[in-house]
């Protein structure tokens, strides 16, 4: 199969070699000069920029996990419902319309449920700018004509994404109103994992969330990665520049219903191996 990866930084990348390792012809797409990942063929493009995508092949399936350039509503606008519009276009004029096509989103499209569970029936209530742009990106997929579905993913970690580890070991403080919150999230691994999956073997549904089975509260998370780094968790009532990804529980009983299984079905495994990894 011909696979296209619109973005190919540290999920990309991970997709592209696992689709390489099972043997498919993989085209990685991204806007800088920075080399493919090996059996990786490398296209020049920026899906904000129309004219940059004439030159793409026919594909018989596309990942679109592009990240924005910046966090504000104008590069979110930009980079995912327009930036997917014209990476569609340009699939079209390839012939490649109708074909697979994976949109990565978030489950900030949920916003806040008041720590009740939510699952792909749920009416999203997105609360910020980036929680808007990616639905409005799944709604522009799933209104063309291809075999669209939007995987809303839960904060992704994992290699060089140990943020929250290096927060509790700096003893950085973490804003006391959520620290009850649930939060959801998914390995790195996993998820590229489950994207792959539902690449071979499509799923005829619009969304997938893609976290793993466990949600944990906040003050879980933090007191067990605390204990392993023998530190003491700090709380402030107020913590500027933190921001809160609303309280919910999210249902990966859609993705569970194909057979997948995770390596890291909590934060416990997948932290737990990081931490154990040689520094």
């Amino acid at each position: 199969m011909r696979i296209l990866i619109a973005g190919m930084g540290d999920l990309g990348g991970e997709v592209a070699r696992l689709a390489v390792h099972g043997g498919h012809e993989v085209l990685g797409l991204r806007r800088s000069k920075t080399a493919a990942p090996p059996g990786v063929t490398a296209l020049r493009g920026d899906v904000t920029t129309p004219g940059s995508l004439a030159h793409l092949p026919p594909t018989q399936a596309t990942i679109y996990c592009v990240a924005a350039a910046a966090r504000n509503e104008a590069a979110y606008q930009r980079t995912y419902p327009e930036g997917l519009s014209h990476l569609l276009d340009a699939l079209e004029r390839t012939g490649s319309a109708g074909t697979r096509v994976l949109f990565v989103s978030s489950t900030g499209v949920y916003g806040d449920a008041g720590g009740d569970w939510v699952n792909e029936d749920t009416v999203p209530a997105p609360a910020s700018f980036t929680g808007r742009a990616m639905l409005d990106a799944e709604h522009l997929l799933e209104a063309r004509g291809f075999e669209g579905t939007s995987l809303r993913l839960g904060g992704i970690y994992g290699p060089g994404r140990t943020s929250l580890i290096d927060a509790v070991r700096a003893g950085q403080p973490f804003p006391e109103a959520t620290m009850r919150h649930w939060t959801n999230r998914v390995h790195r691994d996993d998820a590229a994992r489950a994207i792959m999956k539902l690449v071979k073997e499509p799923l005829a549904a619009p969304t997938v969330n893609v976290v793993d089975p466990h949600p944990a509260r906040r003050e879980e998370v933090l007191g067990w990665l605390a204990a392993r780094v023998g530190v003491d968790i700090r709380t402030a009532a107020r913590t500027p520049g933190r921001r809160s990804s609303g309280d919910r529980r999210v249902s990966s009983q859609r993705l569970a219903s194909t057979d997948f299984e995770f390596l890291y079905p909590s934060f416990k495994e997948g932290y737990g191996r990081l931490l154990d990894r040689p520094s």
